[in-house]
């Protein structure tokens, strides 16, 4: 007689993974002041004990659910900076793949508009949201600083402010096509404006370098995107 197979327990970061779930869902139907530790706890099958073994506040869900956006935004990140690494590719194609692999949807928004708002009125909150928020911005700024030393430019302007204000058109841009999406699609102010203001803040890369990468910002890839930049 075969041996029934023990039921393997899920790990803790497996039922962690599920109560983020279940969080991220009681959250967008109800709010973040409406969803209680119990209804979160119910969706997901445990007790409020077992339930606050992993978490003890609703901020703590929060602020892991923002640890969980900002390692998909870098992952995502990652992958639009992949697939624009070709020479020849236009700031215009880089500000869309970013666009496209922004994971912010309604849901988001509502819910960390809501936080952002509560985290204003909790001194003791507001610094650990905007150490996450800090967090994301240098993740948006070391990319855009990536895409542009590969083709021997650099900003003008400090990135992580650069970061700062793409991050508030996105945002905004958002918020207005959530309201009126008749009028505005999310991410086309990021496309219509991020691209002439980045113009205007990419220089040539001309700080003193080492004779290897001196040759390599002359290689003809790069004179091409100087020319693409310039038109």
């Amino acid at each position: 007689m075969a041996r029934r197979r023990e039921r393997q327990r899920p790990t803790r970061e497996q039922t962690g993974e599920q109560i983020l779930d279940g969080a991220a869902q009681a959250f967008a139907e109800r709010g973040f002041h409406g969803a209680s530790l119990d209804n979160i706890a119910g969706r997901v099958g445990l007790t409020k004990g077992a339930f606050q073994s992993s978490f003890r506040s609703k901020e703590e869900l929060f602020l892991a659910l923002y640890d969980r956006v900002i390692l998909r935004i870098r992952e995502r990140l990652a992958t639009a900076l992949h697939s624009v690494n070709g020479d020849d590719i236009s700031l215009v194609d880089a500000l869309r793949g970013f666009a496209r692999n922004y994971p912010l949807d309604r849901d988001w928004y509502l819910l960390n508009a809501e936080f952002t708002l509560y985290a204003i009125r909790q001194p003791s909150i507001a610094p650990m949201l905007a150490e996450r928020k800090r967090r994301l911005l240098g993740d948006i700024a070391g990319t855009i600083e990536d895409f542009l030393c590969r083709r021997g430019m650099r900003l003008a302007a400090a990135p992580e402010r650069v970061a700062r204000l793409l991050m508030a058109i996105y945002d905004g841009n958002l918020a207005q096509s959530l309201v009126d999406p008749q009028a505005i699609a999310p991410g086309e102010l990021l496309v219509d404006l991020g691209e002439p203001l980045l113009r205007s803040l990419i220089q040539p890369d001309e700080r003193p370098r080492s004779e290897e990468h001196t040759s390599e910002l002359q290689s003809p890839c790069n004179l091409v995107c100087r020319l693409l930049l310039e038109k």
